[in-house]
């Protein structure tokens, strides 16, 4: 009797060890099936997410070149009045950003508040040289004062953030 109790242990014993192997190995091969099932989701997403970002980025670039106020001036019409023409620049300056926030969703929340950055900046830059100015000054003044500005080479804000960006972009791959 107590040789059969031992040979009944024994296979209980043997069904244990080989049940839970069975359930480890199943365990493994399922959280490798899901770790793959992953990795292809990211691949996948990451195929269909980056030509976005990279658009993102060159139209961020764009427009950061857009904003420099050399830029502008050659674009924007000039006007006989100066507080005209420097709302003129100013507000093609923010109708330009206006048109690119929805980039923001592709573009990495630090990188997003340099181009914020730089696009404030560039409008008091404006504003400060149209400040400079006399009260009889034109805005032919304001656009000579902006060319003169930018041939002392003083960098524009624009520039260090298309920098940025490139540094952002470069990470990315």
């Amino acid at each position: 009797m107590e040789f059969t109790y031992l040979f009944i242990l024994s296979y209980i014993f043997i069904l244990i060890i080989i049940i839970g192997t069975f359930i480890y190995l199943f365990n493994r091969y399922c959280n490798s099936e899901k770790e793959k099932r992953d990795f292809e989701l990211k691949q996948q997403n990451l195929h269909q997410i980056l030509p976005n970002k990279l658009q993102a980025y060159e139209r961020m670039v764009l427009f950061l070149e857009r904003i420099k106020p050399t830029a502008l001036v050659k674009r924007i019409p000039i006007t006989q009045d100066l507080k005209r023409y420097e709302y003129s620049l100013i507000e093609t300056i923010q109708n330009e950003f206006d048109h690119n926030l929805a980039q923001q969703v592709y573009i990495h929340p630090e990188t997003w508040k340099i181009i914020f950055s730089a696009k404030n900046a560039t409008q008091l830059l404006i504003n400060e040289i149209s400040q400079s100015l006399n009260e009889e000054s034109t805005g032919k003044t304001l656009q000579e004062e902006i060319i003169k500005y930018s041939l002392k080479e003083h960098p524009f804000p624009s520039s260090s953030a298309i920098i940025y960006l490139q540094k952002d972009l470069q990470s990315l791959g």
